[in-house]
């Protein structure tokens, strides 16, 4: 069924909006551009057939070469930012988190530059994985989320029950966060001196270009980097993907790479770990398109 939108398009490009910069095209695609639209066009996506991906910011997804077969819907459009007292404010999904850091922590001086200084992506997308380092999470700010789902629009009071290291459970695959109330606190240490930091340490430690962060999730008391460079996989190369001789929980995007590429050193990393350590690494990238289309042909 053809959406009634003059926001959708059919066979849209979705290699250029990800930070990945590879893959093939959606079926269709949805481009709301306020926050009624993406309301509107989410609640007749989720009544239609076949898959449904909610995308933001793509900086940590992998897309099929074949594209995705079915229905996307991006949140960009969603980028409003309002205070609501002191110290107290809520941002919208679609917001770019390093906006915020340095247009709202770093110009209050807030606690949390730390743990969301040098993330790419969306605010929604930080939220709907909990983004973070070391020095803390997202939803660790967080008072609410609002979450659009089947049913309608869902505020949910954030507990430390409902999120953990790189994952959630307050917002399903198909649920869209439209977004949420932040509680933040003044800090006595000026964080634009520790955003400088954080940001001076990324560029020595992490390679530029096009990537989408680290692949894999730290396994307990270990890191994947770490693993990975014993395994001596720096420098590894499948077509234009290529592991970082930076930081090798990075595959690098160097120009010309394929989803298939990039899959390729994906799979020989995992078996190598596997082999000589008995660690199964586990992907932080989401990758769609592949089982989609999988169970499509095989309905």
């Amino acid at each position: 069924m053809t959406p009634p939108f003059p926001y959708a398009f059919e066979n849209y490009p979705l290699a250029p909006m990800t930070l990945y910069k590879v893959g093939g095209p959606a079926r269709l695609a949805l481009v709301p551009r306020t926050r009624e639209e993406i309301i509107e066009g989410y609640s007749w996506m989720v009544k239609q057939p076949g898959p449904k991906l909610v995308l933001g910011g793509g900086s940590n997804v992998l897309i099929a070469d074949d594209g995705y077969p079915g229905i996307v819907i991006f949140t960009n459009a969603l980028t409003g930012i309002e205070q609501l007292g002191p110290d107290r404010y809520y941002l919208e999904g679609g917001a770019v988190l390093d906006d915020i850091v340095r247009g709202v922590l770093i110009k209050n001086n807030y606690d949390g530059t730390g743990g969301l200084t040098g993330i790419p992506g969306s605010v929604g997308g930080a939220i709907y994985m909990n983004a973070g380092t070391v020095n803390g999470t997202i939803c660790q700010l967080m008072e609410s989320v609002d979450v659009l789902l089947d049913g309608g629009v869902r505020t949910i009071p954030m507990e430390e029950s409902l999120y953990g290291y790189r994952g959630q459970t307050f917002c399903p695959p198909i649920g869209l966060i439209l977004g949420g109330t932040f509680v933040f606190r003044r800090a006595e240490k000026d964080q634009q001196a520790i955003y400088d930091h954080y940001i001076e340490r990324r560029r020595r430690t992490q390679p530029p270009g096009n990537s989408c962060g680290s692949v894999f999730k730290n396994p307990q008391n270990d890191h994947a980097g770490r693993l990975i460079e014993a395994c001596k996989l720096k420098g590894t190369r499948r077509g234009g993907a290529v592991v970082s001789e930076m930081h090798a929980n990075f595959i690098v995007n160097e120009g010309g790479a394929t989803c298939a590429d990039i899959l390729a050193l994906i799979d020989v990393v995992k078996r190598t770990v596997k082999e000589q350590f008995g660690v199964q690494l586990e992907e932080e990238v989401k990758i769609f398109g592949l089982r989609e289309r999988d169970a499509a042909r095989s309905a």
